[in-house]
């Protein structure tokens, strides 16, 4: 009896290690090889502007960029990207990416980036660089959670290789649920590596 029970406890333990696996492997599975997202442009009023521009400095540190030791320096916040995000059908979202400066690598690839959830004339971050969102949009996936799709960010390492981070809505921000490595061969075609939990 106590042999069946210990085969038993195995058998539990090996499928509760081995579910990650498959978890990240079923999560990768719909991401295609790279293709660029065309994201139509944001303007923001100036108030809006000021608002965002005034949170974004006030949370440098938090976002841990090289800009966390330049806090006196506001020239990063006045080159930011806005572009529409459509990631939900009925609220409006805008992906705010850094520009060149400090909060951007030197090849200009890596950068930091915020999402943005408007509700009339306020609005919230529902992703940030805390959060590990950082990088260059990558995917919107078609699969979603809590009314908003799935984003895939890239990494840029060389030309050949990056990382990807998978990143999905819990209903109050953006969190990493997955990570991969991509890698591209001389015809362009891209591998997706999983990587598995240690």
């Amino acid at each position: 009896m106590l042999n069946v029970r210990l085969r038993l406890l195995v058998v539990i333990l090996l499928a509760i290690a081995s579910k990650p696996t498959f978890a990240q492997t079923d999560l990768w599975k719909n991401v295609g090889g790279f293709t660029p997202v065309h994201l139509k442009s944001y303007v923001p009023t100036q108030t809006e502007l000021a608002r965002i521009q005034k949170t974004l400095l006030g949370r440098v540190k938090l976002d841990d960029w090289p800009c966390a030791e330049e806090t006196d320096d506001r020239e990063w916040t006045r080159n930011l990207v806005f572009e529409e995000l459509p990631i939900s059908i009925n609220e409006k979202i805008v992906l705010v990416e850094a520009g060149q400066g400090c909060a951007r690598g030197g090849q200009g690839a890596n950068g930091a980036m915020w999402v943005l959830r408007f509700r009339g004339d306020k609005f919230s971050l529902i992703a940030t660089p805390q959060l590990s969102f950082n990088g260059w949009l990558y995917a919107i996936q078609e699969t979603s959670s809590h009314g908003f799709r799935d984003l895939v960010l890239g990494w840029h390492m060389s030309a050949r290789e990056g990382g990807l981070t998978y990143f999905r809505f819990d209903g109050t921000s953006y969190q990493a649920v997955g990570q991969a490595t991509y890698l591209s061969d001389d015809d362009g075609s891209e591998k997706i590596i999983p990587k598995t939990a240690n």
